[in-house]
């Protein structure tokens, strides 16, 4: 067959016995300058303090390196649910002040925010059972938190409910959106 070209040898990837990493590093042996195993400092590979894998490693170094990692993922998951764009430059968007919105946002993520979550769940699960009862739970809900010391409030609400949160909100505050 004229003009055809033949694969040279296409390497699948085995997800049974290796991790993706593994795949990328054997896909690309024996190229030069391109497809280069992963660099010390990422995820892959084993720790070089206790050789065990880096996800596994509880060494600090290790630990800082997939909370880093957690925090970043939580706050890109953060931006798309406040359906906030993304800046031309992939790198701003790691930083929540350089988002591109009118808000002030800072995301927080893992064991340091249990307590709130904890609060936040019991609140709605009581409200959950006490709307219930009464027979109607279209009202969207929202936790507020009221601390000594301060006569101002901490709102807390799920991501699945601030644009229905946020219209009754301005309901209260005396805006109408002709729906009444």
């Amino acid at each position: 067959m004229s003009g055809q070209i033949k694969s040279t040898g296409h390497v699948e990837w085995d997800a049974e016995n290796e991790t993706f990493a593994e795949y990328k590093v054997r896909r690309s042996a024996g190229r030069s300058g391109i497809g280069q195993s992963n660099s010390q400092k990422n995820m892959a590979g084993k720790c070089t303090v206790t050789n065990k894998i880096k996800t596994k490693c509880d060494c600090r170094t290790c630990i800082n390196r997939r909370n880093r990692s957690k925090g970043r993922r939580k706050q890109n998951q953060a931006r798309k649910l406040l359906k906030i764009p993304n800046n031309r430059f992939h790198g701003a968007d790691a930083h929540e002040e350089n988002w591109n919105t009118g808000l002030r946002v800072e995301v927080k993520a893992g064991k340091q925010v249990e307590g709130l979550s904890k609060v936040f769940y019991k609140s709605k699960k009581q409200s959950d059972l006490s709307h219930q009862s009464f027979g109607g739970s279209s009202k969207p809900f929202v936790q507020m938190s009221m601390p000594d010391n301060s006569s101002k409030g901490i709102i807390s609400f799920e991501t699945d409910d601030i644009e229905n949160v946020c219209v009754e909100i301005l309901k209260n505050f005396g805006y109408d959106f002709g729906d009444s």
